[in-house]
């Protein structure tokens, strides 16, 4: 790969990007992990030429801060989804009655721990 072929090879990551956020916001986890991995051999074919480059032109700076803001909202997007998912988790273990003390005064441990694996909800 050369310098004349860095704004298309930018434009390539900037799609992939936005179509990995559109597969991971319709849950479609084999599409998202191909884009991904196209996504990932792409950055590696990328990183030797953009190492060897002196200084962008104002053009690819553009199109790179672009691909780099996608990015990050990618990222934002994918860690808010992860704490919806460790939320919903807990939300289905957590216990509906409080807690049952022995006479010794350590806690009796419940059977069923949460509301949605008893079937008391």
């Amino acid at each position: 790969m050369n310098r004349a072929e860095l704004p298309a090879y930018l434009r390539e990551l900037q799609d992939l990007i936005a179509r990995e956020r559109k597969a991971a916001s319709g849950l479609q986890v084999d599409e998202m992990m191909a884009l991904t991995g196209r996504k990932e051999s792409l950055l590696q074919e990328l990183l030797p030429v953009v190492d060897s480059l002196g200084e962008l032109t104002e053009q690819e700076r553009q199109m790179a801060d672009a691909v780099y803001s996608e990015n990050l909202r990618n990222a934002y997007f994918f860690w808010s989804a992860l704490k919806w998912v460790r939320q919903s988790v807990c939300f289905i273990n957590d216990q509906i009655s409080p807690a049952s003390y022995k006479g010794n005064g350590c806690v009796a441990r419940a059977r069923h721990s949460g509301a949605l694996l008893s079937g008391r909800a």
